[in-house]
């Protein structure tokens, strides 16, 4: 857990504003997560090559709590296949795409995406995540929200089997 929640701040703490966050759930999570919120990131993936990305930050707070704060109960980085370093500044996500979370953080991208997820309190998370929604600013480059579902287990400090299931709707807070 310590490697994944590690990974996860690197790439959460060039974060950092004023927007607020929007709706979300997710059980398992000691306070259960209230809201969301998305930031993009590029980072090195499993296999070592610069990807561009996108982290799903959860908070205990309601809608409207300030995007990117350092408060996240619970992280999701998703790992695209798309090359950092070019003119493309930020990843686009596809939707109806089942994104495996894998346990190894970062993770290695096979095919369009991988994620890696770190929780308070809880290790060894593996599971899937669905994108159901991404909507795009005019220009259709700019992503505006990202929505989706989570479904993952892994253990708590008990050692203890945990399930984390939820929904999301994570405007950018970029």
């Amino acid at each position: 857990m310590h490697r994944i929640a590690c990974a996860l701040v690197v790439v959460v703490g060039c974060g950092g504003n004023d927007k607020g966050t929007d709706m979300a759930t997710l059980s398992g999570v000691n306070p259960p997560a209230k809201s969301a919120g998305a930031t993009s990131f590029h980072g090195m993936d499993g296999a070592g090559t610069d990807v561009l990305g996108w982290t799903i930050d959860f908070y205990s707070q309601g809608p409207g709590h300030g995007c990117g704060s350092k408060d996240a109960i619970a992280s999701i980085g998703i790992f695209t296949n798309q090359p950092a370093g070019g003119a493309q500044k930020t990843a686009m996500l596809s939707t109806d795409e089942d994104i495996n979370i894998a346990n190894a953080s970062p993770p290695t991208v096979t095919g369009d995406a991988a994620a890696s997820m770190g929780a308070k309190g809880i290790s060894q998370i593996a599971g899937d995540l669905m994108l159901t929604a991404v909507d795009l600013g005019t220009d259709g480059k700019t992503i505006l929200t990202i929505s989706g579902t989570v479904n993952a287990g892994g253990v708590d400090d008990g050692g203890g089997g945990v399930t984390l299931t939820g929904t999301f709707e994570a405007p950018n807070c970029d």
